[in-house]
């Protein structure tokens, strides 16, 4: 029995309190994070880092706000990091980035540069090339991938990444912003170096990288790391991979591809940076707004209590009730009123109940002109009682989506440069088009079906206005072809066929009235001018007499006959040229004219 108490003691005694096992894990993740510890993996620090890529918010003040923006150049993290934590706290902000980045409809067609003769397109070069770029836009989810690159670019105004190829899809893999810096530019945008202290962190697997990081970091720390460390920033693009300072190497683009919102300035300042002062103050105003809200929902009950008639010399206070009995009466009228009703009583003459006023649009109109400064229109983004407009809404999408598709270049070129590189004679020209918006859908097809109408098919733009990928488009041709769709359709029967001409018929009608009630508008208002005309000319043969002592005779004009329509017949010599025209085309019959 004692041996057993004497364990239980010896093992309280070894245990260690929940504090110092918090103090040792505290200790143990800052040291990971100076990288004093590389390669420590495990589940936690692999997602810790994965996080750090793309997602740093940092809460802005008025005073830190205004300092970076002062200095944009040395503030481009810090400005980051201030618009992802605005994302968070206000809920028109997210929805302003939401809606730009829904914008592009990514629309794709394509056309072949260096085709020199029609043959060339049946030739098997062509086909096998077709094959290639068909392949790679298989494997390229590009629509949702570029998405997401818009939505990074609204954000932090650059996005750089890796296209990785190895497995069945072809994806798009960010790299830190706070780890590449630009350092070119070419004929496809931009080209970064990049810092491969990142990958000495722990948490950070380079085997989750492409080939080209695994090799470069075994050369930077290898043997004769330091004959090879020589930077050349003027070096061909192909060979970018050979071209280092210290740690950091410039990559090549078909491993450091850059996007950047824009493209006419290196420094990266993001898009919505300067809304970040209209929505700094969004709490301190929702705060202010509670507290009117709930200073207009209390009120506060004061009553008078009399003073003693006569003044006397022994009595301190002239007030003509005990405090005892006063506080009891206060208490029983306190419990009758419910919490927001304050109970109050004073020696004081004349006073005066207390309420406060409350005003329920403070909040919401300081939104609305918060969402406003962005230049989006604020009743698509924000409900209020203010209705959208149609015609304004429609003009302020477009006016949006003009700023979105100046990034359409960025992402052909993208394509352009990795399926040429693929291809093998011919080289493809890809076109990204269009917004969301249905309107914008329903115009691009009807203006394809108008150019077949005349004789133009242009399939990609059918394709791409119903927001079918193209060789998706051809192989649901080719595929319609090949089970012989059209053997399968059947005429429709005798009752389908009888209300399609009743149809056909009622519209041949309604066309001929409105051609009819047009002809009989166009001969009216030539009529009317020619009149106008006659009058005017007469009066001036009548001056032109006048002045030489002329005295023309009146002609009486020619009287309509009883029963005929229309105006009276005048004489051919008193016709103007659309009153001939009508005549001899019998444009006056519908009326009862004659030719």
């Amino acid at each position: 029995m004692a041996n057993t108490t004497k364990s239980t003691a010896k093992t309280e005694e070894e245990i260690v309190p929940l504090e110092q096992v918090w103090d040792v894990l505290q200790f143990a993740n800052s040291m990971s994070r100076m990288g004093i510890y590389p390669g420590i993996m495990t589940p936690e620090l692999i997602n810790q880092r994965l996080k750090e890529i793309s997602f740093n918010p940092i809460g802005a003040t008025e005073e830190t706000l205004n300092k970076a923006l002062a200095d944009p150049k040395n503030s481009e993290a810090q400005l980051r990091s201030y618009v992802e934590n605005l994302e968070l706290v206000s809920a028109p902000f997210r929805r302003i980035l939401a809606y730009m980045a829904s914008q592009l409809a990514f629309d794709l067609t394509y056309s072949v540069t260096n085709i020199k003769k029609r043959e060339d397109y049946k030739s098997d070069r062509y086909l096998k090339d077709q094959r290639i770029a068909f392949d790679y836009l298989d494997r390229f989810d590009y629509i949702p991938q570029f998405k997401a690159v818009t939505k990074q670019l609204l954000r932090n105004e650059m996005y750089v990444c890796s296209p990785r190829e190895e497995g069945e899809k072809i994806i798009l893999q960010e790299l830190p912003l706070d780890r590449c810096k630009i350092t070119a530019k070419w004929d496809y945008g931009f080209l970064v170096a990049f810092d491969f202290v990142y990958f000495l962190q722990p948490g950070v697997d380079i085997r989750l990288y492409p080939k080209f990081f695994r090799k470069k970091f075994n050369e930077l720390w290898g043997s004769d790391s330091l004959a090879k460390r020589t930077y050349n920033p003027n070096i061909p693009v192909e060979a970018r991979g050979n071209s280092q300072w210290v740690y950091w190497v410039d990559l090549p683009p078909e491993v450091g591809w850059v996007f950047k919102f824009d493209p006419s300035l290196v420094t990266s300042v993001p898009y919505y940076a300067s809304l970040i002062p209209d929505f700094i103050n969004q709490s301190v105003v929702r705060n202010l707004q509670k507290n009117m809200n709930i200073a207009a929902a209390s009120k506060m009950l004061v009553g008078e209590v009399p003073f003693l008639k006569e003044a006397k010399s022994n009595v301190t206070d002239m007030v003509a009730m005990k405090p005892d009995t006063l506080g009891k009466f206060l208490a029983l009228v306190k419990s009758a009123l419910a919490d927001t009703v304050k109970v109050t009583a004073a020696p004081l003459n004349n006073m005066q109940g207390i309420s406060f006023d409350a005003d329920p649009t403070m909040y919401d109109e300081y939104l609305r002109t918060a969402t406003s400064a962005s230049g989006v229109n604020a009743p698509l983004i924000y409900s209020g009682k203010l209705k959208a407009n149609a015609i304004e809404s429609q003009l302020s999408f477009q006016s949006d989506s003009l700023i979105m598709e100046a990034l359409y270049p960025q992402f052909d070129n993208f394509l352009n440069y990795h399926i040429n590189h693929k291809t093998k004679s011919f080289r493809f020209d890809f076109a990204f088009e269009g917004n969301s918006y249905y309107l914008d859908r329903q115009n691009r097809f009807d203006y394809s079906m108008d150019m077949f109408d005349r004789g133009i098919l242009l399939p990609q733009k059918i394709a791409a206005a119903r927001g079918i990928k193209p060789h998706t488009f051809f192989r649901m041709l080719e595929e319609s072809d090949g089970i012989g769709f059209s053997d399968m359709l059947r005429n429709p029967d005798f009752i389908q066929q009888e209300k399609m001409a009743r149809l056909q018929q009622e519209q041949a009608i309604e066309l001929t009235d409105e051609t009819q009630e047009d002809t009989l508008e166009i001969t009216d208002k030539n009529q009317e001018h020619a009149e106008k005309l006659q009058k005017e000319q007469a009066k001036a043969q009548a001056k032109v007499a006048k002045a030489n002592g002329i005295k023309r005779p009146k002609t009486p004009a020619t009287p309509a006959k009883k029963g005929t329509k229309g105006r009276p017949r005048a004489k051919d010599s008193e016709l103007s040229d659309e009153g001939s025209q009508t005549r001899s085309d019998g444009g006056n019959l519908p009326r009862g004219g004659k030719v």
